[in-house]
């Protein structure tokens, strides 16, 4: 992973817990604020000045995740040269842990917004610090704000006109808060933290005021989580706890580590230090607007950082201020700026909020961005074939389910939010056209519906299971990052014989109960990575030159478990096997090793894998000549059916007890349910499915002895083996 500096700033001192929010009440709605820029690097900042000490470095951050004043050190050399005074020790916790600050004497504290008018606070106690708060002199927390409003005009960004600096325009004022079209409110709940940091309990303590908290739902995928985040105008990029990412998905190979799975690193700094965070990904950020309204912004990169153990997360200036700074920019070059970004305003309403600890935020969207997304229950039909947007649906998001019918093709060429299910009906056709069409849908496709994945795309969905219908594709990208997260072929056809991948904690089922056969033009399992294929009693027929055959059954052997066929990864079965069961996974591989090859559940002793045990197999087993000849190496379709590497007397004796030699075909024949399982798998996830067959009169290699002469040959190998067997135990 690459690693570079990005100054972050979140200066909480202290947190508030994960919290679940209601539903939405009728009247809501989904408004989309369109794709993140990544994070920002304009942020809200405020003149100041300390006593009456003349200073160069007076531009604070304006951050309303501090919870009191503090200088950085630059500011704080010139501030202590120029006669500041401080009395007592504090430590402050921030986003790089804990850090000692001095606590100054009291002084008058005046800051100004855009307009240049002065504020004070009187007798108030600072912090000075040792802190690199980036570009800033200090940072300027909530005591700034509290008991008053404040705006935030994003739009001044774009004016360049009037010696204007494109720079967020600031704005204090005491009265209600502007009432503008597209506008939306949003609660906030205000957290007083204790103020625990002093050295002795009789220290003076630095001003401080109480942290705002908003309504906040971060989606991955199929999975929502929703808390109370620290609104934080300090913060280029958002953040999560550790719990929230892990609850979310973002550890994809779940093997319990995040860092292993990030995009990025990042180098975060503020009070208490610096360190590298990393950074994910995510499909949405939505806060929650009075009424019950989401205003979602997609794609998001947010940070995973854990500042407090209650802390859910932080909402950061990368989301409410997500645009501006390259449509400035392109607006100084003379460039097009192409449309405005999501929000244009920012206020908040903190009257009597030190008091109530409610306060408000409002968020003036651009008229081009207050419409609200389609959700489900939605049912799409098309003539002829039609795109989501001619059918008038740009985008599809919400909890509601989607079902698709007719006769025609819908075209899903946009990313789209929604997270209900996606159902093909019977005579329904859906081709998904670009990745992230449904990439938090389950998908499930009926008798008689069509699935189509479009040329080289590779379709993100939370799972897809082929129920009767029809599954189109030339890839299958089965993972649980940027595929099909789990892959189940109940019944139904899969055709374009797909190279199929599997990974990152991918899965493939086939059904149990039927002779599903999958055909593919490649394999690859990444076992590493937590990839798995259940082949239930199905099989897998790959193409030439789509496995090696060394590959083939290391898949194999990392999941076979000592024939239980259940590791964690590789290939395996959920159907029953084992020795007492008579069942296994074999597999077959024409020419030298790289010809086409066969991957089936299948009885100890079929050697070819057509579902019988007869004279054909032990013919096979005869002319592989590899029946006790030492050291040589053999593979199930030369006899060695336990995976041992050599085939011997063990490999007949697992052979023979089956009892199914000659008997016909040992497959399952039990009936398809809806899903395509049998109904006991349903509950157990096991079934034994040994097929009900007569028993040979006489054991399998007397019958196969006196039939043909090539088998005569085995039967002489077979009686030798035995006789010195008999005479090492006498």
């Amino acid at each position: 992973m690459r690693r570079h500096a990005v100054t972050i700033l979140a200066v909480a001192a202290g947190c508030v817990g994960l919290s679940v929010l209601a539903g939405r009440p009728a009247g809501g709605g989904i408004i989309d604020l369109g794709e993140s820029a990544g994070f920002t690097f304009s942020q809200p900042t405020v003149q100041t000045q300390v006593g009456t000490f003349d200073t160069l470095f007076n531009e604070y951050l304006l951050d309303t995740g501090a919870s009191g004043i503090v200088v950085g050190a630059a500011a704080s050399q010139e501030l202590g040269a120029a006669g500041l005074q401080t009395v007592a020790t504090y430590y402050d916790f921030g986003i790089g842990g804990r850090e000692a600050t001095q606590v100054s004497a009291p002084y008058d504290f005046r800051f100004a917004g855009a307009n240049g008018v002065p504020i004070t606070l009187p007798t108030t106690r600072i912090q000075t610090s040792g802190g690199n708060f980036g570009f800033y002199a200090g940072i300027a927390g909530m005591p700034l704000m509290i008991d008053r409003t404040v705006g935030l005009d994003l739009t001044a960004q774009a004016d360049f006109s009037n010696f204007g600096t494109g720079a967020i325009d600031v704005q204090f004022g005491s009265g209600p808060l502007p009432n503008r079209a597209h506008q939306y409110s949003v609660p906030l709940s205000m957290r007083l933290f204790p103020m625990d940091g002093q050295v002795d309990p009789g220290d003076p303590l630095p001003v401080y005021a109480p942290l705002p908290f908003a309504p906040v739902e971060v989606q991955y995928g199929a999975n929502r989580r929703a808390g109370s985040f620290l609104v934080d105008t300090g913060a280029m990029l958002s953040l999560l706890s550790s719990q929230v990412a892990i609850d979310l998905g973002l550890d994809a190979n779940g093997d319990g580590f995040l860092e292993d799975n990030a995009v990025d690193f990042v180098e975060v700094a503020g009070v208490g230090g610096s360190l590298f965070m990393p950074v994910f990904n995510v499909d949405a950020v939505s806060i929650r607007a009075a009424g019950g309204v989401d205003l979602m912004a997609r794609k998001m990169r947010v940070g995973v950082l854990d500042i407090d153990p209650s802390l859910a997360g932080v909402l950061g200036m990368d989301l409410l201020n997500s645009g501006w700074d390259l449509y400035g920019a392109n607006i100084f070059l003379g460039l097009d700026p192409g449309p405005p970004p999501g929000i244009d305003h920012v206020d908040f309403d903190f009257r009597g909020a030190a008091t109530t600890l409610q306060a408000e935020m409002r968020l003036t969207l651009s008229a081009t961005r207050d419409t609200a997304a389609a959700e489900g229950p939605l049912v799409l039909s098309a003539t002829g074939s039609q795109t989501q947007v001619q059918l008038g649906l740009p985008l599809i998001a919400g909890r509601g389910p989607l079902s698709v019918g007719g006769s025609g093709t819908v075209i899903l060429d946009a990313v789209n939010l929604l997270t209900g299910t996606t159902t093909v009906q019977a005579g329904g056709s859906l081709r998904i056209a670009t990745a992230d069409a449904l990439l938090g849908s389950p998908t499930v496709v009926q008798p008689g519906g069509r699935l189509e994945l479009a040329q080289g795309i590779i379709a993100r969905l939370p799972s897809l299971t082929l129920a009767g219908g029809t599954l189109a594709a030339s890839a299958l990208t089965v993972n649980g990052t940027s595929g099909i997260a789990h892959l189940i072929v109940a019944s139904g056809t899969v055709t374009g014989s797909p190279a199929l991948a599997v990974g990152v904690g991918g899965t493939v089922h086939l059904p149990r109960g039927a002779r599903h056969v999958l055909t593919v033009s490649s394999l690859a399992v990444d076992q590493a990575a937590g990839g798995r294929i259940d082949i239930g009693t199905g099989r897998i027929d790959i193409a030439a030159g789509g496995i090696a055959q060394a590959d083939l059954r290391a898949d194999l052997v990392a999941a076979r478990n000592g024939g239980a066929w259940d590791g964690p990864a590789g290939i395996g079965t959920s159907a029953t096997v084992g020795n007492a069961a008579g069942r296994s996974i074999g597999y077959r591989v024409t020419g030298s090793g790289s010809g086409a090859a066969t991957v089936a559940w299948a009885a100890f002793g079929d050697v070819n894998l057509d579902g019988q045990v007869n004279f054909t197999d032990i013919s096979l087993l005869n002319n592989s000549g590899l029946f006790n000849a030492g050291g040589s190496a053999g593979d199930w379709y030369e006899g060695d059916f336990n995976y041992d590497g050599r085939v011997t007397l063990t490999d007949i004796m697992l052979m023979n007890n089956t009892g199914l030699f000659g008997a016909g075909s040992y497959l399952p024949t039990t009936p398809l349910r809806a899903g395509g399982l049998p109904p006991s798998t349903l509950d157990t996830g096991r079934v034994s499915l040994t097929a009900a067959v007569p028993e040979p009169s006489t054991g399998l290699l007397a019958v196969a002895a006196g039939s043909v002469a090539t088998v005569a040959a085995m039967r002489r190998r077979l009686r030798r083996q035995q006789a010195r067997s008999a005479a090492y135990d006498a």
